[in-house]
Formats: structure tokens, C-alpha cells, sequence
């Protein structure tokens, strides 16, 4: 499926489990970077995969490719070009979570649903080296 097309796909799916306004287009702008990645350094293909529980609503980006041991989710420096994508997933999501391996990547942002509250712990984001995982 191409980019744009699983763009409105994911609009269409998020708004219907909830999500509206600019939450609906932070949630779709985070999982268009994290598609964006798969196609620049995960291989070209993988798979989305959204899932909604009771107070929010998840997106797993999965691809196939070797891997990597260090995800740059920091802000790079004014004049660097490109390298913003996972950087701006976390920012506009409430949580992102990215395991990678031998045998892939598996980038996860979360939006909560309107009409519940936050845990408080606010947006983060985790480097999940091989086969380790953990959340912020």
C-alpha cells in the first residue's frame, strides 16, 4: 500500500476509535514518520498493525530490516537535514516505545483517548537495544 493511501487508512481507523482534532492529527502525523522510517532505513516494507484498549489507542510499525543498536531520538542540531521523525512521533504522541533486533524494528506510539486522563508521566520515549526493552 502506498504511504498517502496508508495515511488516510490510519485517519480514517484512529477517528473512528476516537480520536479528534489535533490529537487525530498528531497520532497520524507520529505514525506517517515512524511508516517514513521503514521505507528510508527499515528495508522498505513492514507492517501497521493499530490496537485500542479501553484508554488509548496504539500503532506498531514494524519492519524487517538488520536492526540497529542506537535510534537517535534526540532533536539534531538547526542546520542537520532530516534525522526529526522520531524526535517528532514522541512529541506528538504520549508515549513512544521502539524494540529492535536481529530480525527487525518494531516502533509503538500511543495517543490516549478523549475523556481520559493521563497517568501523569507524560510523553517518552525508550531506545530498546537488542532484544531489551524498556519504557519511560
Amino acid at each position: 500500500m502506498a504511504v498517502t493511501r496508508l495515511r488516510h487508512v490510519v485517519a480514517a481507523a484512529a477517528g473512528a476509535a476516537g480520536l479528534a482534532g489535533d490529537a487525530l492529527q498528531d497520532f497520524v502525523l507520529a505514525v506517517h514518520e515512524l511508516v517514513t522510517n521503514v521505507v528510508r532505513h527499515g528495508g522498505g516494507s513492514g507492517r501497521l498493525r493499530l490496537l485500542r484498549d479501553a484508554v488509548s489507542l496504539s500503532c506498531q510499525v514494524i519492519d524487517y530490516g538488520p536492526g540497529t543498536e542506537d535510534v537517535p531520538i534526540a532533536l539534531p542540531r538547526p542546520r542537520t537535514t532530516g534525522h526529526r521523525g522520531l524526535w517528532l512521533a514522541q512529541q506528538l504522541t504520549e508515549s513512544m516505545v521502539i524494540d529492535s533486533g536481529p530480525d527487525g524494528t518494531r516502533a509503538t506510539v500511543t495517543a490516549r483517548l478523549p475523556g481520559i486522563q493521563s497517568s501523569g508521566n507524560g510523553s517518552g520515549a525508550a531506545w530498546n537495544g537488542r532484544g531489551s526493552r524498556r519504557r519511560l
